[in-house]
């Protein structure tokens, strides 16, 4: 079977390495590649009639245009709005979402209750709608803030779709304090990264949440240390998004041995490069 990333860039992904690793030590002839794509070329890529593609993970920023080309959707990226994998069948593309399953994961693996918390939401792109609808279908927080560059631009995203009315759209450098606050830029992939909303804070004790995963620690994690509070990146999520992608593809979990050693290695890599 071979599988692809489609996204752009896809050059710092770790998945290519993931997957690709759990083939190996599995001894078989499967394979996936990155697949640095442009909008005007995705339409081939995933043609069913000419793409040797079995299925794909989806990444920025193609993670709400992708359902363009799929056929059926299962019901969570109906409510979402997004999709981070297809799977070809034979009459199209069927359209996944596993950033649900895998921020729920680092939530309860981290403890985090978000009910009657100030929560802040660092970007409006595919994966933080993802959020949003996670955190108004699963708590009850306090106060519940969209950061964004285009406060108009992400207004006309969401109405319509969730509460509308219990949601406030702020500019990043917005001064508010949140008890949880949680990253959905693509800031922080890079070490060179900035802070995204350097200006937010967070009360004592809060808790900073950055979904991207290349670094072991963003900038935007740093402010954990000023407000004695805690900080994760996203390789928890990533992981376990990965786990339900196998699942997805291949109809079962990978053997939790060939995945830990996999899983590993890929970490074992990320420290050296």
């Amino acid at each position: 079977m071979i599988l692809g990333l489609l996204g752009n860039p896809v050059s710092i992904s770790w998945s290519e390495l993931l997957f690709n690793r759990i083939f190996e030590i599995e001894g078989n002839r499967n394979a996936y590649y990155a697949i640095n794509a442009s909008p005007h070329t995705i339409n081939r890529i995933i043609d069913t009639n000419i793409s040797p593609y079995a299925g794909f993970n989806v990444t920025a920023p193609y993670k709400e245009y992708i359902l363009n080309f799929a056929t059926d959707r299962e019901p969570l990226v109906w409510k979402t709005g997004s999709s981070n994998v297809i799977k070809k069948y034979s009459g199209g593309y069927s359209a996944f979402n596993v950033d649900y399953i895998g921020f729920d994961f680092t939530l309860k693996k981290n403890n985090v209750n978000l009910d009657g918390k100030r929560v802040g939401i660092v970007g409006s792109g595919g994966v933080s709608k993802t959020i949003l609808y996670y955190v108004l279908t699963n708590s009850s927080p306090e106060m519940l803030d969209i950061l964004t560059t285009n406060m108009e631009k992400a207004r006309e995203r969401i109405k319509g779709t969730w509460q509308y009315s219990n949601i406030a759209i702020k500019p990043y450098d917005s001064a508010d304090e949140y008890d949880v606050l949680i990253n959905c830029t693509p800031l922080g992939m890079r070490k060179t990264d900035k802070d995204p909303a350097p200006n937010s804070k967070i009360s004592n004790k809060g808790f900073l949440i950055d979904l991207t995963y290349q670094q072991e620690e963003t900038e935007f994690m740093g402010k954990a240390k000023l407000f004695n509070g805690r900080a994760v990146n996203g390789r928890d999520m990533f992981f376990e998004q990965a786990r339900e992608t196998y699942r997805i593809f291949f109809d079962n979990y990978p053997e939790t041995s060939v995945f830990e050693r996999a899983r590993e290695d890929v970490l074992n890599w990320a420290g050296k490069s």
